[in-house]
């Protein structure tokens, strides 16, 4: 089903032509909102909804996490806490994060380093530092996105790698994992994978759409990463 619905996305893409220069690059000044769902098997998924902005040298940043259970079973493929998680659907976690930029004199690479807060749905809070970097190399970009966290029995870092290619008429190649340690728990999620994507306009108002399998090895489960980001 998921699938289905992923080829439906893109079968919209023949429907409006585009291009556009930075739609990969989270630290676009463009405002952005990301909406966007990681499948794990067929028993879990997480829906993520992110908004970013850049204003002047800053970069801010705020999510929120949504966790639906499908499966007859306990799923804790990343627990927050040191109890089992109930196989119900259940807010997951929401965050907020500012970095501080700075540029190559190419401005070919840019970086960031900041604070981050976030609220899990044990009714805890933690708090840590960032990093987000991102690197231009002709066709090929190299993003990064690193947390860690602490906080009342709460120890966590989240790491994201990616790399990017890109191809004419807006589409391009990716592999972009979510990797999730939480290092009180020892439940860590660690997917690889690739994938493709599409960038479409329509007036002022820019589309990506991305389809990446993945399969974290940890958990030895198949995933689906997919979604749709819209820069205004």
């Amino acid at each position: 089903m998921r699938i289905v619905i992923a080829l439906l996305i893109f079968s919209f893409v023949g429907i409006i032509t585009a291009q556009a220069q930075d739609a990969n690059n989270p630290i676009d000044p463009s405002p952005t909102l990301g909406i966007w769902n990681r499948f794990y098997s067929d028993e879990q998924s997480r829906l993520q909804i992110l908004g970013n902005v850049t204003y002047g040298k800053w970069f801010y940043r705020v999510t929120a996490e949504y966790e639906f259970n499908y499966g007859g079973e306990n799923i804790d493929y990343y627990d927050y806490d040191n109890r089992d998680r109930t196989n119900v659907n259940q807010f997951n976690s929401a965050n907020f994060l500012v970095s501080r930029l700075f540029q190559s004199e190419n401005g070919q690479h840019q970086f960031g380093v900041g604070a981050v807060v976030s609220y899990f749905h044990e009714q805890k809070w933690a708090g840590g530092v960032n990093f987000v970097s991102v690197s231009k190399f002709g066709t090929w970009k190299v993003i990064t996105l690193a947390t860690l966290q602490g906080g009342d029995d709460l120890l966590s870092m989240e790491f994201q790698p990616g790399l990017y290619h890109d191809f004419n008429n807006g589409w391009y190649f990716r592999s972009h994992p979510r990797m999730l340690f939480n290092f009180k728990t020892g439940q860590h999620e660690v997917p690889f994978g690739a994938g493709f994507g599409k960038i479409l306009k329509s007036d002022k108002t820019v589309f990506n759409l991305f389809f990446e399998p993945q399969y974290d090895v940890v958990n030895t489960t198949p995933m689906l990463y997919t979604g749709m980001k819209i820069l205004f």
